[in-house]
């Protein structure tokens, strides 16, 4: 294999990386390439991480370009289902992680789509927990991505601008009605948590000079489209090291924290972590930089591979 770099994007890791006891699951080639890298930290979520690898200028943006990457238009917004929990006098949101069916999905949004009629505007469904308002005008609101916000304090990133009030009435509207919606008291049932509140975020333009990848692989659909949208190569069903040919790649690794850690662990290390830290060894990578979402990068070279004292 030619000389190379290499950028590893391992989402959902930084519980593994950021917890001891977790620790323990962790492959010992990736200890070690983490122990001899440069690391920096940071407390970057996934989507401004990814974006930020196709656009540098993206890197302190408060809000993104999710509408258009999912196929809307510039005047279209993500309206994301979540479940907002009181904590005392604030409102804690959550996103992640919710298990909506796209059963559920569709009847949320029918029971909700009534509400947006005056401004007409429609509701359609991209995946279960990621929707899409249309709109025929471009509202003048300041949002914040929902990655940001998820498991925060919702106060201090609610919209801003000449229409915020009216979008803040829309989203405590949205909120009454959700609280009595068969969907939700079908789910409570069921133990599991209401999807009681959406998220309005995704309408920010896109960046104006884009990073271009000779390679960009990963089961993600957002990476997919940052690829398209850059000008980057985008290859299918890349799933070892060895499959990568070119000299400016980019890979997302899929790791789900809610499936056996263990047998992720050991695909993640046979299939790209060893063979990374092989080809290091042997010269045949110029650099590789593992990115960890909401933790750091771990910067890596041939001669900091050598570094057999750590």
């Amino acid at each position: 294999m030619a000389s190379q770099q290499l950028t590893l994007i391992l989402p959902a890791f930084s519980a593994v990386v950021a917890n001891p006891i977790n620790q323990s699951f962790l492959p010992q080639s990736l200890k070690i390439l983490m122990k001899r890298g440069t690391f920096i930290e940071s407390e970057d979520r996934f989507f401004q991480q990814l974006l930020s690898l196709f656009s540098e200028e993206t890197r302190y943006w408060d809000d993104f370009p999710m509408a258009r990457l999912r196929g809307g238009t510039e005047f279209s917004l993500c309206v994301d289902p979540c479940y907002l929990q009181a904590d005392r006098d604030q409102l804690l949101l959550f996103h992640h992680g919710l298990d909506i069916s796209m059963d559920e999905a569709e009847q949320l949004i029918a029971s909700i789509q009534y509400l947006f009629d005056d401004l007409g505007a429609s509701l359609s469904i991209n995946t279960a927990n990621q929707w899409l308002l249309s709109m025929p005008i471009e509202p003048d609101i300041e949002l914040t991505c929902v990655d940001k916000v998820d498991r925060h304090t919702v106060t201090e990133f609610l919209p801003k601008g000449a229409d915020a009030r009216l979008w803040i009435r829309l989203w405590n509207e949205i909120q009454m009605v959700l609280f009595d919606c068969p969907v939700n008291q079908a789910r409570e049932a069921q133990g599991k948590v209401p999807i009681n509140s959406v998220w309005f975020w995704g309408k920010e333009k896109m960046p104006d000079e884009w990073q271009t990848w000779s390679h960009v692989s990963g089961q993600d659909e957002t990476l997919k489209q940052l690829s398209h949208y850059s000008g980057s190569e985008w290859l299918e069903n890349i799933d070892h090291f060895t499959d990568i040919q070119a000299k400016h790649a980019l890979h997302l690794a899929h790791f789900d924290p809610d499936k056996d850690w263990s047998t992720q662990m050991e695909v993640l290390d046979k299939n790209w972590l060893t063979p990374i830290y092989r080809a290091l060894k042997r010269f045949q990578l110029d650099s590789v930089n593992i990115v960890i979402p909401e933790w750091g990068t771990y910067h890596l070279t041939p001669t900091s591979a050598w570094k057999i004292w750590l």
